[in-house]
């Protein structure tokens, strides 16, 4: 295995279990508005912001406007007029996610002896940045990272060159080769470091998901096995 110093870590699903912070969030903002929690729709929540986060990717929205239509659309969707604006609605629900701070199985410990052994330790986000924070530092792994690096204070988002470009300017590790990415997504994290030219493990939750084209360096099934690359 090769000498890495440094590890950038994607934030949500690969440390933070968003899918559980997403859902215990979005369940509060059900009950204020009076809407069914049902598997129907925080589905249809749960697809509307994928896709909205899938086209930030893309560059065919920025942030602000993610924030701003994220709850119109779902409500349109269910059929539902809400008595505030949706974006007020939206800021809440950020306020609720940021409470969150579930931990992927392994990942507190990973973190924790990655930081001991010396490792340099850096988060790579497109999410909020203030919720992001809140999250890690819910989660009591905030302290073992040099830096947060969320693509609205770079003012480019992953998979985006620029924005690896900046992380790579900003880092201590001068020597690309011994920076390694760990992230769950194709679209945003391994096509990212691998347009970048940095050595990256794509965490597959999905066994048998495909990487298709992209070829990451390494695949791995859990968080833990990051250690296995070191």
């Amino acid at each position: 295995m090769k000498n890495y110093t440094t590890l950038l870590f994607d934030a949500d699903e690969t440390l933070l279990d968003f899918g559980r912070d997403e859902t215990d969030a979005l369940s509060r903002i059900l009950d204020e508005c009076g809407i069914e929690k049902s598997e129907e729709n925080i589905s249809a929540y749960k697809e509307i912001n994928q896709g909205l986060w899938k086209a930030l990717e893309r560059g065919e929205i920025d942030k602000p406007g993610l924030k701003k239509i994220r709850f119109k659309l779902f409500f349109d969707k269910i059929g539902y007029t809400p008595e505030e604006d949706p974006l007020v609605i939206n800021e809440r629900y950020l306020s609720y996610l940021g409470e969150g701070g579930n931990l992927l199985a392994g990942a507190k410990e990973l973190i924790t002896e990655l930081h001991s052994s010396g490792y340099s330790l850096y988060i790579v986000t497109n999410g909020i940045e203030k919720t992001q924070r809140n999250r890690l530092t819910k989660a009591g792994i905030l302290p073992f990272f040099t830096e947060l690096f969320v693509s609205e204070a770079i003012g480019y988002q992953k998979p985006r060159k620029e924005y690896f470009d900046y992380v790579l300017a900003h880092i201590g590790e001068k020597d690309k080769s011994k920076v390694l990415l760990i992230g769950d997504s194709l679209t945003s994290d391994i096509k990212g470091a691998v347009n970048a030219g940095i050595t990256c493990a794509w965490l597959r939750h999905d066994p048998a998901a495909d990487s298709g084209e992209l070829k990451p360096d390494y695949i791995i099934d859990s968080i833990s096995q990051v250690k296995n690359l070191l």
